[in-house]
């Protein structure tokens, strides 16, 4: 359930590894981890600001909503 820890902590919004670790309590190992197989998953996404990798939860476009029964 580690991962649903992760996705709390970003649906206040955008954030660090560094902060999701600090706010789950996870490794930095097992945060960047979980982040990334959420990534494959398409749950979340990284983007770069101010030289800094940060994480959000991946909005869904509407294309996606329309065709996801298919």
């Amino acid at each position: 359930m580690k991962h649903l820890k992760i996705l709390k902590a970003l649906e206040a919004g955008e954030k660090s590894e560094e902060e999701i670790s600090r706010e789950t309590g996870l490794s930095r190992l097992e945060t960047r981890r979980f982040l990334l197989r959420l990534a494959e998953q398409g749950k979340v996404e990284s983007f770069q600001k101010d030289g800094k990798i940060f994480w959000k939860i991946r909005e869904k476009k509407p294309e996606e909503e329309e065709f996801k029964y298919l």
